[in-house]
């Protein structure tokens, strides 16, 4: 099972498939990982942060080929914790496993793939615009734990605009406002840009009762800017939303089945 990890966006609501129900539901959570970086999060955090991530679940879909990935710090549940959750749409694509009629396909291991919001998720404003090349992976931190507000979520985004310098702290004077409705460019240069990417080099493949350990394993290293889709410039005339977080690191462990959770005894 899994819940949605809700974001209110002027009186709506912006909900991702991305959350895991419980800490030990599908994975008995060992494993090792790296998550560090600065974030930008008003009225909760600003500078330097860092994980420490110490729990790692992969829970696969019984419907579809997608795969849920939670990387966080203790076993708790997630409205009590910080973590990242991973989303991978397909699979069996980033593995390169043949597909349901027997077609092949390249694997995407050792591949930098972009991660961004699901091109039919936006805010209020923001029309739903087709891409020629859509992302299979998405991500959103949670800061239930050290934030411990009602919106504390943040998206990781195929582009945001940085400070001058390429940093997501926030600068001396305050957060300098984005020159919205200025068209696509919205006066920003490239360098002001980034793109958030992770790199798998190895996938567990979704089987509960796989036995071959090599297909049980999930390895990736990352490189993700967040932002906060509510600052995405209406109707998505201007800059990228500005970064709020840019956070790198990896991680390394294998599925492993456990109870199911139980929130009561």
């Amino acid at each position: 099972m899994s819940v949605r990890l809700p974001v209110s966006v002027a009186g709506a609501t912006l909900a991702l498939p991305l959350s895991l129900l419980l800490a030990p539901a599908c994975s008995l959570g060992s494993g090792t990982g790296t998550c560090t970086g600065t974030l930008d999060v008003p009225d909760c955090w600003s500078g330097p942060f860092d994980l420490h991530p110490d729990f790692f679940a992969a829970i696969p879909t019984s419907s579809t080929d997608s795969l849920q990935l939670r990387i966080q710090h203790g076993g708790d549940y997630e409205t009590f914790s910080d973590g990242l959750l991973i989303l991978v749409d397909d699979a069996g694509q980033v593995r390169g496993d043949p597909t349901s009629s027997g077609q092949p396909r390249s694997s995407l291991l050792g591949a930098p793939l972009v991660v961004a919001l699901p091109a039919s998720v936006t805010p209020p404003g923001v029309p739903v615009t087709p891409r020629a090349l859509q992302s299979i992976v998405h991500a959103a931190l949670y800061l239930d734990s050290t934030c411990r507000t009602q919106n504390d979520a943040l998206y990781a985004m195929d582009a945001v605009t940085t400070n001058a310098d390429g940093s997501c702290g926030q600068p001396d004077g305050g957060d300098p406002p984005l020159m919205c409705g200025g068209g696509a460019s919205g006066g920003t240069t490239p360098a002001e840009v980034r793109t958030s990417t992770i790199t798998f080099n190895a996938l567990f493949d979704g089987n509960p009762a796989e036995s071959n350990t090599a297909n049980l394993l999930t390895d990736a290293a990352f490189h993700l800017y967040f932002a906060d889709p509510r600052e995405i410039c209406p109707g998505g005339l201007g800059p990228p939303p500005r970064c709020r977080g840019e956070l790198s690191g990896s991680f390394h462990f294998y599925f492993q089945r456990g109870r199911p959770a139980q929130p009561f005894p």
